[in-house]
């Protein structure tokens, strides 16, 4: 490469630099005053991190004048990093792989019946509402992980707003319910609190999970998961049953 390619290149991964860094600064800005408050208020599921960045982050895109579209563009890094991520999960699910041949039955039969009952339940009530057909596509996957859900909510041609928006009230409602519901039942076992919440609160019940112990974090990671991978196949044909 010459030296005039060489700069031009450079210049072009500074404007990429310079494009891309407010919209990252502003998220993980956000993201840190939750945990922040989180932490300091000794972890209130009240105050989960996401339900204070969510109006930070608003807050200061509206403040800066700043495009949505410019904004979402500019955090395709950290996009990226959460898919990462998530993938990254398999490694506490790798040390607790001892424990599945044994569960493996149990284990499938959790989630298949679960992520569908999590479904038709979201899907009836929505239709007993008289909720539109484009609203119905747009929660169908509302207990998948985000990065899943989204691709399965423009195969079944709903909107990506209202999809995003539903798995993070889905995940936030999961985790802050589960503790009670496990009392309730007697539910003690944190193997099948962790696939509970994998299957029904995605990522952040996961996250949750992890709060409890690796274990439940594992088996959380396994039904996120599992589910992620059952619901593009099971979705579309539950869908036909309310529209």
């Amino acid at each position: 490469m010459n030296s005039g390619g060489l700069l031009e290149a450079v210049a072009g991964q500074w404007q990429l630099l310079l494009e891309t860094t407010p919209a990252v600064l502003i998220t993980v800005a956000g993201y840190a005053a939750g945990l922040w408050c989180y932490r300091r208020a000794d972890r209130p599921l009240l105050l989960h991190p996401l339900l204070i960045a969510a109006p930070v982050i608003f807050l200061i895109v509206d403040a800066l004048a700043m495009p949505i579209a410019d904004y979402h563009r500019g955090n395709g890094a950290l996009t990226l990093a959460l898919q990462l991520a998530t993938v990254a999960l398999a490694v506490p699910l790798a040390a607790q792989a001892r424990h599945l041949p044994a569960l493996y039955r149990p284990l499938l039969l959790v989630v298949v019946l679960g992520a569908i009952a999590s479904a038709a339940l979201a899907l009836g009530l929505a239709a007993l509402l008289s909720i539109d057909e484009q609203l119905l596509r747009s929660i169908a996957a509302k207990s998948v992980t985000t990065p899943i859900a989204i691709g399965v909510t423009e195969q079944l041609g709903g909107i990506i707003a209202i999809i995003a928006l539903s798995v993070l009230l889905t995940g936030l409602f999961g985790a802050l319910a589960a503790e009670a519901i496990y009392r309730r039942i007697g539910l003690d076992d944190d193997r099948w609190q962790g696939l509970i919440l994998g299957i029904c609160a995605h990522g952040i019940g996961t996250a949750k999970a992890f709060e409890t112990s690796p274990r439940c974090g594992a088996f959380a990671t396994l039904g996120m998961g599992l589910t992620g991978i059952w619901s593009p196949f099971f979705l579309p044909y539950l869908l036909t049953l309310f529209i």
